[in-house]
Parts: structure tokens; sequence; C-alpha cells
């Protein structure tokens, strides 16, 4: 009960928090600051999601690709934290920290925003590790997944770029172009990927399982069918020689009959 109560407790004291401290964006300067906290929240949630990927992607290109963007996601989440200090976010989050226990409980390692765009998209690529398809289809459905994510990211990093040039912010503007240069070295790299070898053995794969299964069960088949007939001329000579020997024996029994007849006289 008093757990409860005090979950209860939390659980409000977190939502007043959320609505005292919802600040007004009237600047473009508070809107970049927006922006670059939604991009935290991106990064972290790639961060956590790649892995995934990695494990469930079969093509060996394709796991190198997306374990070097994993690490390069990393640095790009740590050049955020250095663009957040120049910001002056860092006062903020030592003030943060000041208020003490309930400040820290509800802090989360995306930041103080939650990017529920990236949300989406690391939903939609969580639903389609869990359908059933062949390795090479879902190598396929990999990479559409992680480009998806690329987009988003060359959309929101371009946008912050933008933002921080109108600013005059040029070393913000040239930290973000770096970010924004790997995003889209990873999105060439996929489609080279794609267009390579990963769609067209994805198209392949299916005529290859329907061959096995084609080959498997004409296996069976001859199997179950009874052995075919031999031709007419053997079935022929066959029957000759039967009758041959049938009638050999016959004169054999009649010949072993007449010389026991001859010993009884």
């Amino acid at each position: 009960m008093l757990t409860a109560c005090v979950l209860t407790y939390c659980t409000g004291i977190k939502n007043i928090h959320k609505i005292n401290y919802m600040k007004t964006i009237d600047t473009l300067h508070e809107l970049l600051k927006h922006e670059l906290k939604d991009l935290y929240s991106a990064e972290a949630q790639i961060i956590e999601a790649l892995p995934g990927m990695i494990k469930k992607a079969s093509d060996k290109r394709l796991k190198t690709a997306l374990k070097e963007h994993l690490d390069v996601t990393t640095k790009q989440k740590d050049r955020l934290d250095n663009i957040q200090e120049m910001l002056g976010e860092e006062n903020n989050t030592q003030q943060e920290e000041k208020k003490g226990f309930f400040a820290n409980l509800f802090k989360s390692k995306e930041g103080e925003e939650h990017c529920k765009a990236m949300e989406g998209l690391v939903k939609e690529g969580k639903t389609l590790l869990k359908e059933d398809m062949t390795p090479e289809v879902m190598d396929a459905g990999i990479i559409a997944a992680c480009q998806k994510i690329e987009h988003y990211e060359i959309s929101s990093y371009g946008t912050a770029k933008a933002y921080a040039l109108q600013l005059k912010m040029q070393k913000v503007a040239d930290m973000l172009n770096e970010t924004l240069n790997e995003e889209y070295f990873a999105d060439d790299s996929l489609t080279k990927l794609a267009v390579g070898d990963v769609n067209l053995h994805a198209e392949t794969a299916k005529s290859k399982t329907v061959s096995k299964k084609e080959k498997v069960r004409n296996n069976k088949v001859k199997k179950e069918e009874p052995a075919a007939r031999p031709p007419r001329k053997a079935m022929i000579k066959k029957a000759a020689e039967k009758a041959v020997a049938k009638k050999a024996g016959v004169q054999a029994r009649t010949s072993v009959k007449k010389g026991t007849a001859k010993k009884k006289k």
C-alpha cells in the first residue's frame, strides 16, 4: 500500500514537473535547442535498436556496416552533448541535478525530450524483425528500415544546421555538418549494398526455395510410384524362358517315371 502511494505521488510530481517547466518556444535559438534535444533522443533510441538488427542480419557486409554505424552513432550522441554544452545547456543540467532525488528519478538516457518520430521508426523496425522471412529477404527489409531512419536523421540534422547558420553559430553548424555527412555516407553505403547484391538475393531466394521444395516433392513421388513395367520384348522373352523351363521340367519328371516303371517290371 505504501509503495503504491509513493508511486502515485511520484507520478504526480512527474506530471507537475512537465506542466510547470514546459517553455514557450518563441525564438529560433530555442527552436534549435528543441531540435537538438529531439535528435539526442533519436540517437539514444537508435543505439538501443541497432544490436537487434545486427543480430538478425545474415549478410556479412550488412552486419559490418551496421556495427560500424553503431560506433558512429555513439560518437554522434557525444557530439550532441558537446553542442548542448556550447548552447548553455550544461548550466541547466546542473540546476536540474540540484533539485534532488525526485528530479533525478525521472531522468532518462534520452535526455529531456522523447523523439516520437524515431520511436515509430524503431517500432516498425522491431516489428519487421519478428516477421517470417527468408534470410535474404530479411536483409533487404533491414536495409529499408535503416534507410528510413537515416532519411529522418538527414532531414533533422540538415534543419538544425540551417538554424545554426542563420544564428551565425558557425562552430555548431560545422559539428552538425560533420554528423550530416556521416548520415549521407551511411545512407549511400546501404543503397550500394541493396542495389548491388542484397535485393537480387532477396528476389531469387523464393525461386531457390521453390526449387528445393519441388525436388523434395518429386523424390517423394518417385518413392511412392510402383516399379515401372519392363519393355514388351523383355516380357515375351522372359515368358518364353519360363515355358521352356516348365516343359523341360515336365519331360524330366516323365523320364523319371518311365525309368521307375521299367525297374518294377
